[in-house]
């Protein structure tokens, strides 16, 4: 997790400082380049705590809880990160440094259930050895 974090600080803080020279790699067309920089500054932050996310749902899955995994994943795209979307999107002055933070509020949120299912599945098992 913590490897993760590191590697994502830095493609974070590249993405949101120089992003406009990670998109000029994908095209030389200032305006795609522009609306691409403007993007990453909100979808930045996702670089850094997918690795808390993704090292969670590695243990889940280790752990056979594959299906808390799935819902906590559908959960997260469809109360989150598309009705977020879909708010900025048509909000007055929409722009897409905030739909781009729809990515990162749908992850934190998967993280804290994950936070919450780990505190649950921990008393349970703290419970059957306990009997």
């Amino acid at each position: 997790m913590t490897v993760g974090a590191g590697i994502g600080i830095v493609i974070a803080a590249l993405a949101f400082f120089k992003g406009d020279l990670l998109a000029s790699i994908f095209s030389d067309n200032p305006q795609d380049i522009a609306r691409a920089f403007e993007y990453l500054r909100g979808f930045a932050p996702e670089a850094i705590i997918t690795s808390i996310l993704f090292s969670f749902m590695g243990y889940f899955n280790g752990h056979s809880r594959s299906t808390f995994v799935m819902i906590q994943g559908l959960a997260q795209s469809f109360l989150i990160r598309l009705p977020m979307s879909y708010i900025m999107s048509i909000q007055p002055n929409a722009s897409l440094t905030n739909i781009g933070l729809a990515a990162p509020t749908a992850t934190v949120f998967g993280i804290t259930l994950c936070l919450l299912y780990y505190i649950h599945m921990t008393r349970a098992d703290r419970k059957k050895s306990e009997k």
